[in-house]
């Protein structure tokens, strides 16, 4: 099992949109309960099938009580990143990439990023990003939007899944 991070009365930070499954009563499912980088005091801590650690967080703002997962969760004291992409979106690379020597990508093509990870220690911002067919971890500072004029193609790519 997991150690438990933050002790009642800790100030914790929410790391991503946090949507309702529908099991917040008074708000539609889907609708957004809290916004990525809202601040809020936890009050207890709890365990869901005795594998996560549920945290019980108050936001003053909203008045809301609101039960987060570990990982959605991060102290407040720690530097704070909006994240800028979301999974399938496009980007382009602030940087060349270059593996044992061999060049991968150059700065200013564009990327699929595929999955997003948060470090719950330092709060930094890593991005795993699509090239051809390999996939590579990148920093945070390694991306930027893609150009006004390629815009139309930034967003999510058509797929059953979604």
């Amino acid at each position: 099992m997991d150690e438990v991070r933050f002790a009642p009365g800790a100030e914790v930070r929410v790391v991503r949109n946090v949507r309702n499954d529908g099991s917040f009563f008074g708000i539609d499912k889907g609708e957004l309960i809290v916004e990525e980088g809202s601040i809020g005091v936890v009050r207890k801590h709890g365990w869901f099938l005795q594998e996560q650690i549920i945290y019980d967080v108050f936001f003053p703002d909203t008045g809301r009580l609101v039960g987060l997962r570990d990982v959605e969760v991060i102290d407040a004291a720690l530097p704070f990143t909006p994240c800028r992409f979301h999974l399938l979106d496009y980007a382009c690379l602030t940087l060349s990439l270059v593996s044992q020597g061999e060049l991968l990508a150059r700065k200013g093509d564009r990327v699929q990023v595929t999955w997003i990870d948060r470090s719950l220690d330092s709060g930094e911002l890593q991005f795993t990003v699509s090239i051809g067919d390999t996939e590579v971890t990148v920093p945070d500072r390694a991306l930027e939007d893609v150009p006004p004029e390629q815009e139309g193609n930034r967003w999510r790519r058509k797929s059953a899944v979604i």
